[in-house]
């Protein structure tokens, strides 16, 4: 398991654990201090600022010093953790008031405004009352497990966000050409930013043709975990690299591809 789960999953994964999505959870004044600020500012601003101090993480000595702050601080912060669609299918049945909002990642690299936040819990009501003007469009239960389904299909990874672990506040929906999460975790090396998921890609090798050298799963792939293997003519796995977000399995049509636990695969157990 991961650190969250072992201290907040009770046997489960954390985002999985009913008692997180629980009133009791605002009862914790720094939670709601964060989010309000968050939803206050405009999550525009959080990432926006996210992005300057990141940035100097690429200087040696400074930047060793922002990864131990960050290392320390992340918990107590906005962050997330990659999760299938199964994940976050099971997410949003355990919570309540969903809202979709823009993009800030989005916003921040091309200035354009999409509504791939998938937020819920206190954040509807405290982003009401912070921007009444700003977008925002509330949705059922049902648009929100379909509108994950979609976004899936367009090959957007999942990814949990928590407002101070170990609360859920929103599965994001994002694309690793604005993410700031991995932007912040790829070229800066701060894992806290965004954490692998609990699965890897598993194949089964017998059903694997390589799609006669084209192979849509590896160009799926935004991590490098897939490769074609002109060798063998089939596809081969870099576990370790894998984010587990199975997004692959959508572009193989011979059904080749599914998830399997990350803790089940030594190549990639350890690495979160």
């Amino acid at each position: 398991m991961c650190e969250f789960c072992e201290k907040h999953g009770q046997g489960n994964r954390w985002y999985l654990n009913p008692d997180n999505y629980s009133e009791e959870m605002m009862e914790d004044p720094s939670r709601v201090k964060l989010i309000d600020e968050v939803t206050g500012h405009g999550i525009d601003y959080y990432v926006d600022f996210t992005s300057r101090v990141t940035n100097l993480a690429k200087w040696p000595v400074l930047g060793s010093l922002i990864k131990m702050a960050v290392k320390r601080m992340a918990p107590n912060q906005h962050g997330g953790q990659v999760v299938t669609l199964e994940d976050s299918l099971d997410i949003v049945s355990m919570a309540s008031n969903f809202v979709l909002l823009p993009c800030a990642c989005k916003k921040l690299v091309s200035h354009g405004d999409e509504m791939c936040c998938l937020n819920f819990g206190p954040v509807r009501d405290m982003q009401k009352a912070a921007l009444p003007d700003g977008p925002m469009e509330e949705v059922t239960l049902a648009e929100a497990q379909a509108f994950l389904r979609q976004k899936d299909a367009e090959g957007r990874i999942h990814q949990v966000l928590y407002a101070k672990v170990p609360m859920p506040v929103c599965v994001c929906n994002c694309d690793l050409r604005w993410c700031t999460s991995f932007k912040q975790r790829f070229p800066y090396g701060i894992p806290e930013a965004v954490f692998k998921g609990h699965e890897v890609v598993a194949l089964q090798d017998d059903l694997c043709d390589g799609c006669g050298g084209e192979a849509p799963c590896v160009e799926r792939c935004g991590f490098g975990a897939l490769a074609y293997d002109e060798r063998m003519g089939k596809v081969s796995l870099d576990l370790a690299g894998c984010f587990g977000c199975g997004l692959c399995r959508a572009a193989c049509e011979p059904g080749a591809l599914g998830v399997a636990p990350r803790l089940e695969a030594p190549a990639a157990a350890r690495s979160w």
